[in-house]
């Protein structure tokens, strides 16, 4: 028998996805290019959208299987089995359903008569090959040219003479134009008319055995009523018709569960019903019934499995079983490949689970039933993979019956199949696959228990086939993630299989790892036990060859024994094991005494060792590797004697060491802990090291596992409740120089704010290298960065300046000097600020027996609040004082700024100007600030005045920003910084006017005395300006002049118009309203200028009483002109 051969799977050709068979004939691909590129555009990379086909290469010699005897009567048939073995190979490899001629030959061809015949003649020779066969025949020509019957009348009564000539109907023939860049189109054409013709052949394959019915009978045909549908499922399988393939196929399965089952013909069987149900569950995935697909398997499954058969092959059963599950799951594996969505309780996994489980019942039961028997005398099992029927017993081949046809040789083969299941089957190598794949599916779909479960039992399955080392990786793998959560009856199993695995392997550090884990508390095994383990230990720590773990066979203990003498007979090499990850009897916790610790002062190191195993465990040393870059050299106790470790107790080492001044500012940890384990002088040097603080048993893992602070409240252990201090800080030397500083809580915005430093060396020694850094607060928002300034006394006039202040040196101080510092910060918001004094100097100190240059450092922290000092607002004026927002070219108006007090001390404005803009200018060179070196209070309030006028040839009705108005302030105090503050001005429209008029009269008059008064008008226009003017009546004046008149004035010229007016009435006295108006018909010139009078012209004039001397008269006037400019 093969030695690949399994009688319990299914053939090959059962598990080959069936396909229509297309035979080409007449290709050379050997020789001719041309027949290469055709042959590959069938045949190779073809893709999932294409038409499923099989295409197989023939010569010209080939030959058809030969056909049996059709039967005329199936009345006296008995068959011989249910399905024959070389049917289905028969049509998937040997019967194409079509042969296809291929032969080059243009229609234009000057031979084309001998060709024609020539063809005919290959045709009609195929056909004599194809004998009775209904396999189909199709002609292809290959062609150079495009050009195709219906184009050309010609080509197509050739073509009509070819089919004549070759007896084959018209669809039949077909043409294929060889082009490089079109091939693989004309194929796909090609292929797919092919397919029509090929189908229609397994049609008349499924019609044939349909017409076979009605000669069966139920009585002696029951055999063949499950043969014909299997018959039929699979033609229409091989014609693509899935739905019809398994309606054919579920009557099937229903035929064979008729059958009557005994123990002789189950096997017979069950191989067929494996068959089928793998046929339906296959289509049903492909269809994208996978529910349908599950039911079927479940219902295949609870019909057979209580049919198992003969007691003396139960093994049979089970490796079936095996069988199905396996593959059910790599059926449902290839359809999750596909596409098809499968989901965490659902999923090929636990098929192959349970396979891996009914695989090691196999082997179980097959060494209870199998103890005693022998070698067989003859070999029955010969022929067992080439039977005629599926399922057969190759003892009694084509005998399909209930009962054995011959006792004798029945029990003979029974018990040769029994040998052959013990003796040449190994069933590992189906068991441990099974787990793998299981495994990788439960990993895949996030399952991480199971799969942690099947990968112990994996492990004991290479335990079982002498594969120890590959035990010992997984559960090391297994085991981490025990301890993790806390499974400790898990980890007790896992832990008696590891180390069986390791004493197998001679694998000595993982022994020592797994035997301290197995003497420790959390494991629950018996005194005894870990008393021998103990032992075990001692052996190996004296060289001598521990004792074998309980269960290990006479030949693993032989090769055991042989490879642990070699290994302690050689100079053995200090063994390191890693204990981070253990859950050991000996726990170890490193911690540093306080979580900071100054330069000068001696770091302690604490080591905690618990000891839970019930006898004394001996150290010979111990060391702690802490993370300082100086500090190299571990600390060492070598003293034996402070390292015996009595039952259930907790000693402490504590450990010293003096830190470097490079460790200044840095985090030191502990790096890890290693022990030598035994007694000093130990033949085999065991170092145990824990990474980090130590092994602290399972409490590592608390971020994967459950934390309950009750429970360790009711431990009252200090071991198990006080956390470690992993790592602590050194920190600078505790400074002993004296500052004080001194400033204002609340600051000024715009203010340079004095900040006063005052240093007094009160240390021991000189101090050297004193630098301070100044600056906002670290922590501060983003934005108070760009609004703080921080500069020395030297950088108040820098231009750069930013937060912070550092690297700023002052030299060296004697014992008991002094000196002072100022530094000045600006808050541009008003907000809370918060700023950093950091003073960093040396001092000689004595450390460890050595004088060194120690770094002190002096923090503080001093918080600001910035307000408001004054609030500017600035209006621009008539000279009338009335507001304006709209000015002439020309002219003069005033810029008002009032300053309000808000500080809280007294602030003095030291001077004040303009920063006007290009096209405004000042009136007068002698202006000069009003509120120079005023003092103000909060609530106060200071005005500054300024007269200023627009340029000419500012563009009309534009607006125009006047500029900025600059403050000059400071704190009242003697010692302030005066600051500027720049406030920007209002923005005034530009008018333009062409008209120019100036007002003369006397500032005062007097009542019944005549009083003169003249307007002048000026066009400053480019057009003749035509105006209208008109003085109105006032009960005050009477006056003496044109009451109306119209003037016309020439561009730059002017006109000059008097009155005389005599005062009736005393007191503040309404002037004679003046009207002025243009013409319409003068070009560019406003219809009136009465807006423009208003605001220019005085609208009121001081009229005095006369006084008592009647003859006394007024001898002086003063002339008052108010000129404005309107543009």
């Amino acid at each position: 028998m093969e030695d690949d051969f399994d009688p319990y799977s299914l053939p090959p050709e059962v598990t080959t996805q069936p396909h229509a068979l297309i035979g080409m004939l007449g290709l050379d691909i050997s020789n001719k290019a041309t027949h290469k590129a055709v042959w590959e555009a069938f045949a190779l990379n073809r893709r999932t959208d294409r038409t499923p086909l099989h295409f197989c290469h023939l010569n010209n010699d080939f030959q058809m299987p030969p056909m049996k005897q059709k039967r005329q009567s199936y009345e006296w048939y008995i068959p011989k089995g249910i399905l024959k073995s070389n049917w289905i190979p028969k049509y998937l490899y040997h019967v194409p359903a079509l042969v296809v001629l291929f032969y080059d030959l243009d229609w234009n061809d000057s031979s084309w008569t001998e060709k024609k015949n020539e063809v005919a003649g290959q045709v009609q020779s195929l056909k004599t090959v194809l004998g009775g066969r209904n396999s189909r025949v199709a002609l292809v020509l290959i062609q150079s040219g495009i050009s195709v019957p219906g184009e050309d009348t010609g080509a197509a009564e050739k073509a009509a003479t070819l089919c004549t000539a070759c007896d084959l109907p018209a669809k039949h023939l077909f043409v294929l134009p060889h082009s490089d860049v079109h091939l693989l189109g004309y194929t796909v054409r090609l292929e797919n008319a092919l397919s029509e013709i090929a189908w229609n052949f397994y049609q008349g394959e499924a019609k044939g055995v349909r017409a076979h019915r009605d000669f069966l009978n139920k009585t002696n045909h029951t055999l063949l009523f499950v043969r014909h549908q299997f018959k039929l499922g699979f033609l229409n399988e091989m014609r693509n018709d899935a739905q019809a393939a398994i309606k054919h196929y579920a009557q099937c399965y229903h035929h064979l569960l008729e059958l009557r089952s005994t123990d002789t013909n189950l096997h017979e069987i069950r191989i067929v019903a494996a068959i089928v149900n793998y046929k339906i569950c296959r289509l049903d995935f492909t269809l994208n019934l996978p529910r349908d697909a599950i039911a079927q398997f479940r219902r295949h499954i609870d019909l057979f499995r209580q049919r198992t058969g003969p007691k003396e092959l139960i093994f049979e059963h089970y490796a079936w079983l095996s069988r199905q599950y396996q593959i059910f799951g790599d059926v449902f594996e290839e359809a999750v490949r596909t596409g098809l969505p499968a989901v965490q309780t659902q999923h090929p996994g636990f098929y192959y689970q349970q396979a891996a489980q009914y695989a090691v019942l196999r082997r179980k039961t097959a060494l209870q039933v199998c103890k005693e028997v022998a070698a067989p005398v003859s070999d029955l099992l010969d022929g067992w993979s080439k039977l005629e029927f599926y399922g057969q017993r190759p003892w009694r081949p084509g005998k399909h019956s209930l009962e054995p046809p011959e006792q004798q040789r029945e029990m003979e083969g029974i018990k040769e199949v029994q040998y052959h299941e013990v003796k040449e089957v190994n069933h590992s190598d189906f068991i441990i696959p099974l787990f793998s794949s299981a495994i990788s599916q439960f990993k895949k779909y996030r399952c991480p228990r199971i799969k942690r479960h099947l990968m112990v039992q994996m492990a004991e399955e290479y335990h079982q086939a002498n594969d120890s080392s590959k035990a010992l990786t997984l559960l090391n793998h297994v085991m981490w993630d025990y301890r993790s959560e806390k499974w400790w009856s898990l980890l007790q199993s896992a832990s008696v299989l590891g180390l069986k695995c390791a004493f197998n392997t001679a694998a000595i550090t993982e022994y020592f790892g797994l035997a301290l884990e197995y003497m420790g508390k959390r494991l629950s095994t018996t005194d005894e036990e870990k008393k021998r383990v103990h032992n075990n230990l001692l052996r190996l720590l004296n060289g001598v060859t521990p004792e074998p773990e309980p269960g290990t066979s006479s030949e693993i203990l032989t090769a055991a024994t042989e490879a642990w003498s070699t290994l302690l007979g050689a100079q053995v090499s200090p063994i390191t094991v890693d204990m981070t990850a253990l859950v050991p009897c000996l726990e170890v916790r490193a911690s540093f005494q306080k979580s900071q610790y100054h330069v000068d002062q001696e770091v302690s190191v604490s080591v905690k060792i618990r000891n839970t195993y019930s006898c004394t465990v001996f150290l010979s040393s111990l060391s702690v590797g802490v993370s300082s870059m100086s500090h190299l050299d571990r600390l060492v106790e070598a003293n034996a004697e402070k390292l015996v470790l009595p039952p259930g107790q907790v000693i402490e080492v504590s450990l010293h060491f003096v830190p470097h001044v490079e460790d200044v500012g840095k985090k030191l940890k502990v790096v890890d802990v290693r022990t030598q384990l035994g007694a000093p002088g130990s033949t085999v040097v065991v170092w145990l090291h824990w990474s980090g603080s130590g092994n602290e048993g399972v409490t590592m893992h608390a971020a994967s596992a459950p934390a309950f602070p009750e429970f360790s409240v009711l431990c009252r252990d200090e071991f198990d409740t006080a956390p470690p201090l992993v790592e602590t800080e050194i920190l600078p030397r505790q400074p002993l120089l004296t500052v004080e500083v001194s400033y204002d809580t609340t600051a000024l915005v715009w203010e340079w704010l004095p900040v006063k430093i005052h240093l007094t060396n009160t240390e021991a020694s000189m101090v050297s290298d004193i630098t301070i850094n100044f600056g906002l607060h670290s922590s501060s928002h983003s934005n108070l960065e760009h609004a703080t300034q921080v500069c020395s006394a030297s950088g108040l006039q820098s231009d750069k300046l930013g937060s912070q202040v550092t690297g700023f040196t002052c030299g060296n101080l004697g014992i008991g000097e002094a000196t002072f510092l100022v530094f000045y910060v600006k808050s541009l918001t008003s907000s809370e600020r918060a700023y950093t004094l950091k003073i960093e100097y040396s001092v000689s100190l004595q450390l460890g027996g050595t004088v060194v240059c120690c770094p002190c450092t002096y923090e503080k922290t001093i918080q600001t609040q910035a307000r408001i000092p004054f609030q500017v607002s600035v209006e621009t004026q008539s000279l009338k004082f009335e507001k304006l927002a709209r000015v002439a070219n020309g002219e003069s108006f005033l810029v008002v700024p009032r300053i309000k007090c808000t500080s809280h001390v007294p602030i003095t404005l030291t001077n004040s100007s303009l920063s006007l803009a290009g096209e405004v200018y000042q009136i007068g060179t002698d202006a000069a600030s009003h509120v120079v070196n005023t003092e103000l209070c909060e609530g106060e309030m200071g005005v500054d005045c300024f007269c200023i006028a627009v340029d000419d040839k500012v563009v009309a009705n534009s607006a125009v920003t006047l500029g900025q108005y600059v403050l000059y302030w400071k704190r009242s105090e003697a010692d302030s910084v005066a600051v500027s503050v720049s406030v920007g001005l209002p923005s005034v429209v530009v008018e333009h006017w062409g008209v120019w008029v100036e007002c003369e009269v006397a500032p005062q008059g007097t009542v019944r005395t005549p009083l003169p008064l003249a307007y002048s008008i000026s066009n400053h226009g480019s057009h003749t300006a035509e105006l209208a003017l008109s003085m109105q009546v006032s009960d005050a004046f009477m006056f003496a002049g044109h009451k109306e008149v119209r003037l016309r004035v020439l561009p730059g010229c002017s006109e000059r118009i008097t009155y005389t007016l005599y005062p009736l009435l005393a007191g503040n006295v309404h002037l004679p309203k003046l009207s002025l108006s243009v013409e319409s018909h003068s070009p560019g010139q406003p219809t009136s200028v009465d807006p423009l009078l208003a605001r220019i012209l005085p609208t009121h004039i001081y009229i005095m009483p006369q006084p008592k001397e009647s003859d006394q008269r007024i001898s002086l006037l003063g002339n008052n002109f108010s000129t404005l400019v309107i543009g």
